[in-house]
């Protein structure tokens, strides 16, 4: 059906089940992940699902890697990484290592730079064996729904 592949192509669909709000009024899309939308909030209590701002999506407690807690209002002011990472993933390990060196010259050059993980680890002893290896923040594995806040900010599935 014509119709059916234009819409697919102008709402950037590649498989099924999809579900994308838009708009009605201009067509524009408010929330490209609206099967995770969906299992997060059945109920629309964040109803209309509109991208929101990280500073909102990121609002709460976050750990340092020495066990610490501080604000997510830290890091106002600084350019920050959003790491979504997991110990089970051999290319993720990999790019750790290298990220760790990174941001350790960047942060002795007195840049205000931050790097924020957001775990995708499968159960919250992973995610503390992967977080000890990282000099940055997090969000804490048991805040499944900030996590999955930033997830769909950012589009990221699997």
């Amino acid at each position: 059906n014509l119709l059916q592949l234009k819409l697919w192509n102008k709402y950037r669909v590649s498989n099924i089940p999809s579900l994308i709000f838009i708009d009605a009024s201009t067509g524009k899309v408010v929330c490209r992940n609206g099967l995770l939308v969906i299992r997060d909030d059945p109920e629309g209590l964040e109803f209309p699902w509109g991208p929101k701002p990280f500073s909102e999506v990121v609002a709460g407690p976050l750990l340092r890697y020495n066990g610490q807690t501080l604000d997510s209002n830290a890091l106002e002011g600084s350019y920050v990484g959003v790491y979504f990472s997991a110990h089970w993933c051999p290319p993720c390990r990999s790019l750790t290592r290298v990220l760790v060196e990174s941001y350790r010259k960047i942060k002795e050059a007195g840049q205000k730079f931050e790097i924020l993980f957001v775990s995708a680890d499968r159960s919250e002893d992973s995610f503390k064996q992967y977080f000890s290896e990282m000099p940055w923040v997090a969000v804490p594995y048991a805040d499944e729904a900030r996590r999955s806040r930033l997830n769909r900010l950012y589009g990221i599935q699997g």
